[in-house]
């Protein structure tokens, strides 16, 4: 285990500007990761615990009612629309009638991680109801999500070191 530690940081993506909702949580790892950005959002949410994965399907699909891919889907993170994906950014894209939501997962450098959620509300009254229950939830763990991430990596990715933008 990495020892490193998740910690809510102030929000600077451009794509949360004008967001109802916007957090984000950053991990700084004591060595270099050489992960892509999806990589990383990939290993944080579909390689939970089964029971944790079923528990944040659930809520996207029947709370929160998020219009979701199969899971596995070709173009998809568990479910989630890939909007962007490049080595130092992945975008994900969801909705449903009562929200917009936008997973934005950024690698800084190679020993940082960022996860940025926004959320736009289509039914104002209805969707702060909803995300009064449910963001509490969401804060607990997002940054568990990257915590996992840092000591759980997906076969293809456990022996790389060196992170976007290193020379290799």
């Amino acid at each position: 285990m990495t020892g490193a530690r998740a910690m809510r940081v102030a929000v600077g993506d451009p794509r949360a500007a004008g967001a109802d909702y916007a957090d984000a949580f950053e991990i700084r790892l004591p060595a270099p990761d050489g992960r892509t950005a999806e990589q990383w959002i990939r290993d944080a949410l579909e390689r939970l615990p089964a029971p944790l994965r079923l528990v944040v399907v659930l809520v996207h699909r029947h709370v929160l009612r998020f219009r979701l891919a199969p899971l596995g889907a070709a173009g998809t993170v568990l479910g989630w629309r890939v909007a962007i994906d490049e080595p130092d950014i992945v975008v994900l894209e969801t909705s449903s009638s009562l929200l917009d939501a936008t997973l934005v997962s950024r690698r800084a450098e190679p020993t940082r991680t960022s996860i940025t959620t926004a959320l736009r509300y289509r039914r104002p009254v209805l969707a702060r109801v909803v995300w009064t229950v449910v963001g509490p939830l969401h804060r607990r763990i997002a940054p568990l999500l990257l915590e996992r991430a840092a000591v759980v990596r997906s076969p293809a990715t456990a022996g790389r070191t060196a992170g976007p933008g290193a020379a290799g």
